[in-house]
Parts: C-alpha cells; structure tokens; sequence
C-alpha cells in the first residue's frame, strides 16, 4: 500500500490512549491532526505525534492535511461531528454507539450518502477473528442450519471510576456494551432481527442501568439470548480459562478488587472524585500509563501486559444441526458427532486496527465497506430496542434491519 490516509483525531479522552497507539502502527495511515477542548492533551498529542492540533472539531475539519475523522467525542456530539465532518468531504469512523437515536442515524447516514464519504461504525467485538471464523463456519454449511445462538457477558463495567452522568448518557451497560452483544449476534444471525423483548436491571440506584437480558428473533426464526451484568460478582472469564476481553489474563480477583475499590468512593463528593479519577485515564493527564506506568484501577491496567490470546466479550454458545460451537482462547471448539475438536486461529488485526484498516481499504481500493452507517444503524436499533421492550414490557418490532456481508 504506497498510499497513506492521513487522519484526525477527534476527543482525546480514555479511548485515545488505547486507540493513538493502535492505528499509528499503521504504515498507511498518518494521524495528522487531532481535536479537543484541554490543552494537555493537545500538548501531548503535537509533542508524541507532530500533527495540527485544534481546540475545535470544525476547525480540524476543515484542514486539507485530513483526510478522514475517527470520532471519540461524548456520545451525544456523534451525530453532529459525523455530520460535519461529512460536509467537509471526510471519512468517518464514529465510536460506538453510533447516536443515541435512529433519527440521528439517519441524518449521518443521509450526509454520507450525499457527500459521497466512507462512514463506519465501531468499535464492536465482530471485528474479532473468533467471530468471523463462527459466521464463515455458519455460511460454510458445514454444521448444517443455525439454530440457536446465546450470548453471555458478566464482568466489572458498573464499579469502574466512571462517572455517574457519563454512564446516565448511556444507560449504563445498555447502550455502551450492548453494541458488543448486538453486533456479535446480529452478524452470526445474518443481521435481520425481527423484534427484541428484554428487561434491564438497575440494582445500584445511584447508577443507571446495568444488567439487561434480552431475547431476539431473526426473521428466519432463530432465537438468540443477550445477556450482559456490569456489577462484577460474578466474571464471566472464570468460565473462559481467566482469559480477559483483550486477550489477556485476568485475575480471578479483579471484580472483588473492582468493587472494593469502587465502595471506597463514597459521600457527597463522589461525582467530583470519579471526575479527577476519569481525569487521570485521559490521554495526556499526570498518571495515564506512558509506557508500563499503571493508573492503579483493578482491571484496568491488564492491557499492559502482553496480549497472549483472541479478544474475548462474554461466553457465546452457537447452536447448529449438526453441532455447537464457541470461542477458545486461541481459536474455536466445535462440538459434534465426533467428540470436542479446536480449530486454531492465527493472529490477526483487531479492535482499532481492524476498523482503520477496513476503512482504508474502502477508501482506497473500492472495497465494501461492512461496518457502514446502515449497519451501525440497525445495531442501535436493537439497543433502543432493549430499553424500550424494557419500559413498556412488551415485544418491539424493528424496521432498520440489514443484512450481514456475504
């Protein structure tokens, strides 16, 4: 690839210092330029990468040295900066979730289509190899027709220091990890969900939701569970060899230790607390890690290891005619006729990397692009989907469904 996509950064908040690292790997990607309203991180951002940087997402837009945005903003702002950057002729990769409305979808998905621009959607755990091998394996027909697919995840997401407002805006578990769930699902399903029935748990009351557990229907039938608790007593890598979601190990204790933590922040001033703790996770802010430097929150810091595995989101069990299959730490187990057999999976891009580069090969090459607004789209569509099952105790019927990539 002799061409590069140079790229801006917009929101240097916790995700950056995962995601900078990640797509600068790249060799045809530059990050040219980047966006946010604290001077630190801006600093930090010209001192480690030499871009243009800008205290306004509009202004950065408007730059002519970027040729695509990667959008980290707070979720409300996902409409309105992918519009923006849509109007200024700007690919786009937008955090999940896409918005916080389909009517929002639909306006960043009508501006991409009228100014000719890329526009995918992430991040979410179907980029991960594991799960492609398990849809390749449905679409193969080797284990006869797909019947069943049941997805779970328990971990820790309620008791980390995140902020009471910054978790309201996206009810909780809900609308921040249920992208994950619905993504993984929909795509091992073929993407066309009929309706969702689901009721959401909120068993902290100074918190907003934190568990759900939902039933979907494809419209070819197939019935398949989500079923996601962020209050970490029980975690769910116990069942999966202490493997993490990024692949590394987790200790059994993280959550004990998690919760522990989490109990320590309390009285009036806790909002104010969790907000200088959100602080020290921010790129460019006195703590963050730099190099092996821990921010000191059980679980958070796993990511300084080396990652040894295939990511990891929850338990998911498919179920076909002839056999049953799930994630391993390195690969996949099939259960059939024939006894326990693994498929081994080699390394392969994922999270960041696999969506930048997936949007480079659109860009650049023609090729399709699989995460598109659509899809990102009807993934919301399920999530509201959960909230509103949930508050009117009914089904709820979808109408933007699309289908999966062949």
């Amino acid at each position: 690839m002799d061409k590069v996509l140079r790229m801006g950064f917009a929101g240097l908040g916790e995700a950056a210092t995962r995601v900078l690292p990640e797509i600068a790997e790249l060799p045809y990607i530059k990050v040219s330029a980047a966006a946010d309203t604290r001077r630190l991180a801006l600093e930090k951002f010209k001192q480690e990468f030499g871009g243009e940087v800008y205290e306004s997402f509009e202004e950065m837009v408007r730059s002519p040295n970027v040729d695509a945005v990667y959008i980290a903003t707070p979720h409300g702002l996902h409409a309105r900066h992918t519009i923006t950057a849509a109007e200024w002729g700007k690919h786009v990769i937008v955090e999940k979730p896409m918005a916080l409305s389909i009517e929002e979808c639909e306006r960043m998905n009508e501006a991409a289509e009228r100014c000719g621009v890329k526009l995918l959607c992430g991040h979410t755990h179907s980029f991960d190899p594991p799960i492609r091998k398990m849809r390749e394996i449905i679409r193969s027909g080797e284990l006869g027709r797909l019947c069943m697919i049941n997805t779970w995840n328990y971990n820790d997401f309620m008791v980390r220091p995140y902020p009471d407002h910054e978790l309201a805006v996206s009810r909780g578990v809900v609308l921040n990890q249920g992208p994950h769930q619905a993504d993984i699902v929909r795509l091992l399903g073929g993407g066309m969900v009929r309706s969702v029935r689901a009721m959401t748990g909120r068993w902290d009351a100074t918190r907003p939701e934190g568990a759900h557990a939902c039933y979907l229907e494809f419209e070819s039938g197939v019935p398949a569970t989500l079923v996601y608790s962020g209050y970490g007593f029980f975690d769910t890598a116990e069942l999966f060899w202490w493997v993490g979601e990024g692949g590394y190990q987790r200790h059994p204790q993280t959550n004990a230790h998690a919760r522990r933590s989490f109990k320590e922040i309390s009285g009036p001033d806790r909002e104010q607390r969790l907000e200088e703790f959100k602080e020290k996770l921010r790129y460019g802010s006195r703590g963050i890690r730099d190099g092996a430097v821990s921010h000191g929150w059980p679980g958070l810091d796993e990511e300084l290891q080396e990652r040894k595995h295939q990511k990891f989101f929850g338990l998911t069990l498919v179920s076909c005619e002839k056999g049953e299959m799930r994630q391993s730490p390195d690969g996949i187990l099939i259960y059939g006729d024939e006894g326990k057999r693994e498929i081994p999976i080699g390394r392969a891009m994922v999270g960041r990397q696999a969506e930048v580069a997936e949007l480079y090969q659109a860009v650049m090459s023609g090729r399709p692009l699989f995460h598109d607004g659509r899809w990102g789209e009807a993934t919301l569509e399920v999530c509201l989907g959960i909230l509103k099952s949930a508050a009117e105790r009914k089904e709820i019927f979808l109408s933007h469904q699309v289908p999966a990539w062949e």
